[in-house]
């Protein structure tokens, strides 16, 4: 599933990637508190989404919450059950306990409140796919119980690349039920999915990035994946005696492919011809089950307010992968159909190899609000962190690692307009896993420590519009591609310098926006080959959203992104490829048709920017071309 406002190809991780393309009353730019990551419904805002925060993917990291509480995201989430999608970082983080030095990304399950509509959505998506959602919301009067339950369909699934088409189905939901103070929540979904498989690519010496032709079909016909994804997870929150509380946050996630295929396309030429191998793979399965409890007191003393938490916390991750068949599809040429091949046997492939990981932890949060000018946030986590790992050799390898990790931050408000704040952290992360381009694919590899340290500002400009603005530094290890070997692991340290602002809010009561970008100097120790690749120096976003008081129930919007010049590869004799700067304008509009019906359109890519996504593994793919969006929703 793609992402709209700003057009990021990227952010399609978030959510699972199929159905449930969200409603055309959803609007982001509106939602919006600040420029540094937001998603409501299926349209994303802002410089930043999972896979890019300062420059590291968060989805690689795995720093997720969900209502605050954490959990491993093994799969995907779906807007079924999820509200709103916030990147925490610097101010909007103090809320979290024990929050990543690299961010956090906070989703706020859906609770659906009396005579709150449902939607019945109908529409064709950005590559000209019918697609019907159905989202039921139930709210009590009382405020007892709530439900939410969805089903989408795609009836004839594109991946942008002309590869094989399919189907997707998706159905998710969730449910709430409060005993008095006491609440409690479950929420979940399945989704099962039919598409082709996707394409990278890499460049020859010397050439420039070629441009292949986007949308032709340039793999096999039998390059189609197949699996699931599915996902649950359950919440309570529940009074104490006095001034404690106890709250608990489970959930499993699991993404279950029965298929999987890739084709590598290697060194081509400015006549689009190179290497070609297709990487097929038989069912693998990445399963985590994770958890945290929460035992908090909360008290007033003067003028202060106090909130101490001891927190408890552990995942079991367990992935099964190998057994690939590696087909030869000898010297290829992109300036047309690709000659077909044998599709390979699978019928005796199995996952050969496996990497099971079990993380435990305790901790202490403490937070302090003075006189509502001061506010604290300190933690402290000692986490226990176990990964073993069975070659599909047989060979067997463990790593451990016991540290002491912690954050401190705070915000001071020196005026009424203006907030201080600043802070520092050590968190241990998840490096990712190795791309099907690498010898050594879907390897998981080792935990990482990173730290972090931050300051910067708030300023209200008017009470509806807010400036911030922050320098950080982040230093972690760098997984990137051995180019001698081909294996994907930990070969250096990165270090992220830069300055970050945004500007969100209302100029006036037709008219809202959020405006924002970076500054980053990205630098990496320990090994050879310049920039780390794929990582820009600017990235500038603006979004605006107008409503026509002369034509009422209409608004238009627009949202435009400037992305800076990055390298795709490591440095050949001191020389370090780029990619050249991309600029992408998407515009769009809502209106409110008779029968509470909303009528949404967009036209993605305007300026037929020509733009590639490159990967740490040293691989490209390109941008998506000029393309259209239409959707009607129907309230209910």
């Amino acid at each position: 599933m793609r992402l709209f406002v700003p057009l990021s190809a990227s952010l399609a991780a978030v959510l699972f990637a199929g159905p449930a393309f969200g409603q055309a009353t959803a609007n982001a730019v509106v939602g919006a508190d600040d420029a540094f990551g937001f998603i409501a419904g299926d349209e994303a805002v802002g410089i930043y989404d999972a896979t890019a925060v300062r420059g590291f993917s968060l989805e690689a990291a795995g720093n997720y919450r969900v209502n605050g509480g954490y959990f491993v995201k093994s799969s995907g989430v779906s807007s079924f059950f999820i509200e709103s999608t916030t990147v925490r970082i610097g101010l909007n983080a103090l809320a979290i306990d024990l929050p990543g030095p690299s961010g956090v990304v906070d989703y706020k399950i859906r609770d659906p409140k009396a005579g709150e509509a449902s939607y019945l959505t109908v529409g064709l998506d950005e590559y000209e796919q019918p697609y019907v959602d159905i989202l039921l919301k139930h709210g009590d009067a009382q405020d007892r119980h709530s439900a939410a339950l969805g089903l989408g369909v795609v009836f004839d699934n594109d991946n942008g690349q002309g590869g094989p088409s399919g189907r997707s189905m998706l159905l998710a939901g969730t449910a709430r039920v409060s005993l008095g103070p006491a609440r409690l929540q479950v929420f979940g979904g399945e989704y099962d999915y039919e598409r082709g498989g996707l394409y990278r690519f890499t460049v020859a010496d010397g050439v420039p990035p070629p441009r292949p032709e986007r949308g032709q079909r340039s793999v096999q016909d039998w390059a189609v994946e197949r699996g699931q994804r599915r996902i649950l997870g359950v919440m309570t929150q529940a009074p104490l005696t006095g001034a404690w509380s106890l709250g608990l946050t489970g959930v499993f996630s699991q993404e279950d492919p029965s298929r999987a295929v890739a084709h590598l396309y290697r060194g081509l030429d400015g006549d689009l011809t190179g290497l070609g191998i297709a990487v097929v793979s038989p069912a693998q399965q990445a399963t985590a089950w994770s958890g945290e409890a929460r035992l908090a007191w909360s008290g007033r003393w003067e003028d202060t307010r106090h909130r101490l938490a001891f927190i408890g916390r552990g995942r079991r991750s367990d992935s099964r992968f190998g057994g690939d068949r590696i087909v030869d599809l000898g010297m290829v040429s992109l300036a047309g159909p690709v000659r077909a091949v044998a599709e390979p046997d699978l019928s005796g492939a199995r996952a050969n190899a496996s990497s099971e990981v079990d993380q435990r932890g305790l901790g202490l949060s403490y937070r302090l609000d003075w006189r509502d000018r001061l506010t604290v946030n300190a933690g402290l986590l000692r986490t226990d962190y176990e990964k073993a790992s069975v070659a599909a050799d047989g060979s067997r390898s463990a790593r451990e690692a016991s540290p002491w990790l912690y954050n401190l931050a705070g915000a001071y408000r020196v005026t009424e307009r203006l907030d201080l704040y600043g802070g520092l952290s050590r968190g241990l992360e998840e490096a990712g896993s190795a791309p099907a381009s690498a010898a050594n694919r879907n390897e998981l590899l080792p935990a990482i420590r990173v730290r972090q340290v931050e300051a910067g500002l708030r300023y209200a400009l008017t009470p509806g519009l807010r400036l911030v603005v922050a320098g950080f530094e982040t230093e972690k290890p760098y997984a990137g591609l051995e180019p001698a070997t081909n294996v994907y692991g930990l070969i250096g340290v990165v270090r992220h310098r830069g300055v970050e602002a945004s500007l969100a809010g209302r100029l006036s009561e037709t008219l809202s926006v959020v405006v924002g970008g970076y500054v980053l100097d990205p630098t990496r120790d320990g090994v050879s080959g310049g920039r780390p690749v794929g990582v820009e120096r600017f990235r500038a976003v603006a979004n605006l959203n107008y409503v026509v008081r002369a034509m009422p129930g209409l608004s238009l919007d627009a949202g435009l992104e400037h992305v800076g010049r990055r390298p795709y590869r490591s440095a050949v004799g001191g020389v370090q490829p780029m990619l050249e700067a991309d600029t992408t304008l998407d515009l769009g509009l809502r209106y409110r048709l008779p029968g509470r019906a909303t009528l949404r359109v967009q036209a993605l890519n305007v300026l037929g920017d020509y733009g590639y996504l490159a990967s740490p593994a040293e691989t490209l793919a390109y941008t998506a071309p000029q393309r259209f969006r239409v959707l009607v929703t129907k309230e209910f």
